[in-house]
């Protein structure tokens, strides 16, 4: 019994690393480390920097700058887990990968999502990085953050919104491409997440939308964190980005099985 746990976990292990290594491989291939570096470093401070100058000039208050420094240093995110997520497909259009890929006798759950593995480290260090701007350049205040919670949220944001990257590229199956798709909803995150202004202050036709995507949870979680919340006020916003990443993965699954039927019926497959 002992013996077969080790090896489970072994092989577990090296499917965990493969996935790693085959992602980082095999949708991010015109890219070094260079430009990883840069991804990293640089895109959390321009766009930091860009909503924070923007809601000075606007007049907003001292924590309300505050709130927008945070929300844009987890939205960052969204350039690796949604973004970078959704070319996948694009991407194995272009080097004619696509029919390969979906004739391995893989399930469809373990290729999309070990597709995407290597996006979740670089999501989560990309809006790291940016938490580490706002304390040290911007004056968000730490002192009574509980960051083991504040890793908690961040972890979970990222899969969740890869699981939403995910969803869009199913798109990519039987469009073109599903860059398109993923710049509008890249966007319209900042729009309606809570990113740079309270959800209650949109629309109330519009609100329903920021509850669909997973980093509106994310956001309050992380929030919440560095005020130094308890773990009753942030676990329940955790345990709704946990279902809504769930129900935004299995739409993915779902979606990957419409578009592939269809693809395949139109010829659209192999057209990029």
């Amino acid at each position: 019994m002992e013996l077969n746990i080790r090896r489970a976990l072994f092989e577990g292990y090296r499917a965990l690393i493969g996935s790693l290594r085959f992602g980082s491989r095999g949708t991010i291939i015109w890219d070094s480390w260079d430009m990883w570096l840069l991804e990293i470093i640089i895109l959390p401070l321009a766009q930091i920097s860009f909503f924070e100058i923007l809601a000075t000039y606007a007049n907003y208050s001292p924590a309300m700058v505050q709130y927008v420094v945070i929300g844009n240093a987890i939205q960052t995110m969204s350039f690796s887990s949604v973004f970078a997520v959704a070319n996948i497909t694009s991407s194995d259009k272009w080097q004619g990968t696509l029919p390969s890929i979906l004739l391995t006798p893989a399930s469809r759950a373990s290729i999309i999502m070990g597709r995407a593995l290597y996006q979740i480290i670089m999501s989560t260090l990309i809006s790291t990085t940016g938490l580490l701007y706002a304390y040290f350049l911007f004056g968000v205040n730490f002192s009574s953050a509980n960051y083991l919670f504040l890793a908690v949220s961040l972890l979970l944001t990222s899969i969740s919104m890869i699981s939403f990257g995910l969803l869009i590229s199913t798109i990519g199956l039987y469009m073109r491409t599903a860059m398109i798709v993923a710049n509008v909803f890249l966007f319209i995150g900042l729009l309606v997440c809570g990113v740079n202004f309270p959800i209650s202050e949109l629309p109330v036709w519009l609100r329903p939308l920021s509850y669909v995507i997973p980093l509106t949870y994310g956001l309050d979680a992380v929030r919440l964190s560095i005020a130094g919340a308890g773990f009753y006020a942030v676990g329940i916003y955790l345990l709704y980005l946990v279902i809504d990443g769930l129900a935004v993965f299995s739409m993915a699954l779902l979606l990957t099985k419409t578009f592939e039927r269809l693809a395949r019926k139109s010829g659209r497959l192999e057209i990029y």
